[in-house]
């Protein structure tokens, strides 16, 4: 075997990769993962925000929490409907018209602190799945949104906090 004439310059790109600003961000979410996920938060926030509508109107001195912060949450919910219907309608996809299941099995439900834990449960939830899912968010618009609505649902947890 004979010597080349010029070394040879050998890289390895995986050696560097720590080195580029998005070695560690994960793959963005794919446009149709992406639609589904929205989705399923639409279907959330309008199954919270009937269930609110409803538990507004029955709340009484036993709630642990007035008609009125219920009301402020709903009306969140409701906002969020409308936000997400618009993003995803923006994006392209066509937003869902089906209500979650947390309606039905929040109106199963009679006693006031059990209707809170599951309150909390359903937005803990949706604050979980948008915590997992923003990093994988590249359109601006939305992530700015989402992150919006996160927070919304933590300060919501502490007013209905039981």
């Amino acid at each position: 075997m004979t010597e080349p004439d010029e070394p040879i310059e050998v890289s390895s790109p995986v050696c560097y990769a720590q080195e580029f600003e998005d070695y560690n961000r994960p793959a963005p979410l794919p446009a149709a993962e992406l639609a589904g996920f929205l989705n399923v938060l639409l279907e959330s926030e309008r199954a919270g925000a009937r269930v609110l509508a409803r538990w507004c109107h029955e709340a009484g001195p036993d709630a642990g929490v007035g008609a009125d912060t219920l009301a402020a949450v709903r009306d969140d919910e409701a906002r969020y409907c409308a936000g997400l219907t618009e993003h995803l309608t923006r994006l392209g996809a066509e937003p869902s018209h089906v209500t979650g299941r947390f309606y039905d099995k929040a109106m199963t439900i009679a006693a006031w602190p059990d209707r809170l834990r599951f309150l909390d449960k359903g937005q803990s939830w949706v604050a979980r799945e948008i915590r997992d899912k923003l990093p994988r968010i590249e359109d601006t618009a939305l992530k700015a949104f989402l992150q919006e609505m996160l927070e919304r649902h933590e300060h919501n947890l502490k007013l209905c906090a039981v």
